[in-house]
């Protein structure tokens, strides 16, 4: 088990989300709700509304911050520690973007023509921003980063590897957050979201691939 500041942080945040859930079970009128949309096990597309689903992300919450102060209890606590900064920033991202979407959901039951997805987007590119800012700092480490054979072989291929990616991501977290205030439509939203997001690691496996070829053979 690893208990920093960034696990305290994280429960807060969890802890707010419970908050945020608990006040919009009491506070939503009769019949409201956060709007489902899932295709049964008759075959069939339901549409509706469920109280429910308001617990879903402080569940989540709760789950990824619980995994990732146990983990390290599992054997990569030495691991862990060669990537401490970007471990910590990646938990309290993760759990501030989980309460966003918490707030989010929220707002859509109260109105259903809340546009969820912008403040998503906008809360993605910021944890795209802090993730990418430390991801260089790390280390060569088994748990968490860009883990290719290329990097995982060499320490060099690994350094310049998390360098490039970790700027990747800055510039696409600033993408992002500016598709967040400039975009409206829900579906170019969500196609920004996923390129920005994938895009980074996607070009730093393929800078790994690249930079290990142009070692020098024995």
């Amino acid at each position: 088990m690893r208990i920093s500041n960034a696990t305290w942080v994280a429960a807060i945040l969890t802890g707010a989300s419970v908050l945020v859930a608990g006040w919009a079970w009491f506070m939503l009128p009769a019949g409201a709700g956060v709007p489902v949309n899932y295709l049964g096990l008759d075959g069939l597309r339901h549409h509706g509304v469920s109280r429910e689903a308001l617990w879903l992300i402080p569940v989540i919450s709760g789950f990824v911050a619980t995994a990732m102060t146990f983990a390290p209890g599992f054997g990569a606590r030495g691991q862990v520690e060669r990537a401490a900064e970007v471990f910590d920033i990646t938990l309290i991202a993760v759990a501030g973007l989980l309460l966003v979407v918490q707030f989010t959901l929220v707002g859509r039951a109260l109105d259903p023509e809340f546009n969820v997805m912008r403040p998503v987007a906008i809360a993605t590119g910021v944890l795209l921003l802090a993730i990418g800012n430390y991801l260089g700092k790390a280390r060569r480490n088994g748990f968490i980063g860009v883990k290719t054979p290329w990097t995982l072989a060499d320490a060099g291929v690994w350094d310049k590897t998390h360098r490039y990616t970790g700027r990747g991501m800055v510039i696409a977290g600033l993408a992002l957050v500016a598709s967040g205030f400039l975009l409206h439509a829900a579906a170019a939203l969500g196609l920004a979201i996923g390129a920005c997001s994938a895009l980074p690691m996607l070009f730093g496996i393929a800078r790994s691939r690249s930079l290990h070829r142009a070692l020098p053979r024995a």
